[in-house]
């Protein structure tokens, strides 16, 4: 009993992931994610300079492609100099680019000032997945990631309701603007204050320089095409790619769907969206261990799929309760097993450069979507680009599904 005892305590010690520092970095999620969902208002800011939906998906979609270029820099910057830098210079640019918006009018100024916006989220949100997996023991990865998430859905419970109030009356008048962009810029900052004195994990630390490097630890100085190569993560980067056109939909044209059919509101979607995605979250956090994290994948698309379709047709916003709820329980089951599967797949010392690449894979999917969805919105209508793309998230689960069973009974047959 004695034994059964201590064995008990020195496993629990072995993997304890809740630490001071955990809770450091979940704070600071959580006020850099408000400032980032605060911004799906934007397209009410393009509105008010009198562009229409196929002018927002053009801003966000070049936007994007400055962050699918440096994507897999970012994960070598992390890899090599640590996740604690990357994430303070990370969110003084967000700061300052997204600051600067509420001072410019000309499409091409606001399309540079995206993209620098992107690129610096982009090193942000990398370092949150880094820091989220490399605090954790290796068993209890995905739980880590998708706890972590939950500072993000925090953020987009409180950034939408901000925005609403911000835009709440007066949307005619440069007044509210100012204050949109401020608040967000803002948020970043308190983000980044957050970590100032956080140590990095250790496996983030500095790699070695090429002079100091063994012939043993040769592979750590090959570039990073070179390592993914050698560490293709496979199919799950198609997931990437489809998990990414719904963020797309609710981060840019929700807004928008809201104010065709005659209600600026959305605070209502993101509080059951992320209500669910929480609560889930929590109640389930080791299924991909006991479920697998395919079938969590394909499971979590399907539920996206369904709650895509059933925005179809919404006319108040009280029927934004519905999809929220499904489409919530979707991203919690998708993302951290989506992260880990990719990120797995690649050596303990280039994590930083597995989960860069999943999140290029979104990068690839919001610059495709966005463009996409805001011509379809355009020229069809909301009702025909929401139909259109539950079935392409159906067809990517199917896909994925496909590719993953085959590499299952590859490998058997190999052993």
């Amino acid at each position: 009993m004695l034994g059964g005892s201590m064995t008990q305590r020195t496993e629990t010690h072995g993997t304890r992931l809740y630490t001071a520092r955990f809770f450091q970095i979940f704070a600071a999620v959580m006020f850099f994610m408000t400032g980032v969902a605060l911004q799906f208002h934007f397209g009410q800011f393009v509105a008010y300079l009198g562009h229409g939906v196929d002018v927002l998906g053009l801003i966000f979609s070049i936007g994007m492609i400055g962050t699918l270029l440096v994507r897999l820099q970012l994960g070598r910057w992390i890899d090599r100099f640590g996740c604690r830098p990357t994430w303070m210079i990370g969110t003084v640019i967000t700061a300052v680019s997204v600051g600067s918006l509420q001072f410019v009018e000309s499409l091409w100024l606001i399309i540079a000032l995206r993209i620098a916006t992107t690129i610096a989220t982009a090193a942000v949100m990398t370092t949150v997945a880094v820091f989220a997996a490399q605090i954790a023991p290796q068993v209890r990865r995905a739980e880590s990631i998708g706890i972590m998430g939950l500072a993000g859905f925090l953020g987009m419970m409180v950034g939408p309701m901000l925005g609403d109030w911000i835009f709440s009356d007066d949307v005619d008048s440069l007044a509210p603007y100012r204050l949109f962009f401020t608040a967000a810029a803002l948020s970043s900052l308190i983000a980044g204050g957050f970590l100032f004195f956080i140590k990095s994990p250790s496996g983030s630390q500095p790699l070695p320089r090429a002079d100091q490097t063994s012939p043993s630890r040769q592979e750590d100085t090959l570039p990073a095409l070179r390592i993914i190569r050698s560490h293709w993560p496979g199919a799950i980067l198609l997931v990437g790619v489809v998990f990414s056109l719904v963020f797309c939909l609710i981060s840019v044209f929700l807004e928008r769907l809201a104010d065709e059919r005659g209600f600026r509101d959305i605070k209502v979607f993101f509080l059951v969206y992320c209500s669910t995605a929480i609560i889930l979250r929590l109640a389930f956090r080791r299924i991909p261990e006991q479920l697998g994290r395919t079938r969590t994948v394909v499971g979590g698309l399907v539920l996206q799929a369904v709650g895509v379709f059933s925005l179809i047709g919404i006319s108040t916003q009280w029927q934004l309760v519905l999809p929220g709820i499904v489409m919530g329980a979707g991203h919690c089951f998708v993302f951290p097993s989506m992260i880990d599967l990719a990120a797995g797949r690649l050596p303990h010392e280039y994590r930083g450069v597995g989960t860069s690449l999943i999140l290029g894979a979104g990068d690839l999917g919001n610059v495709i979507g966005f463009f996409v969805m805001g011509e379809t919105i355009s020229r069809y209508g909301f009702d025909t680009c929401l139909a259109a793309l539950a079935f392409t998230i159906l067809l990517g689960a199917a896909f994925f599904a496909y590719c993953r069973r085959r590499e299952v009974f590859r490998k058997a047959i190999a052993d």
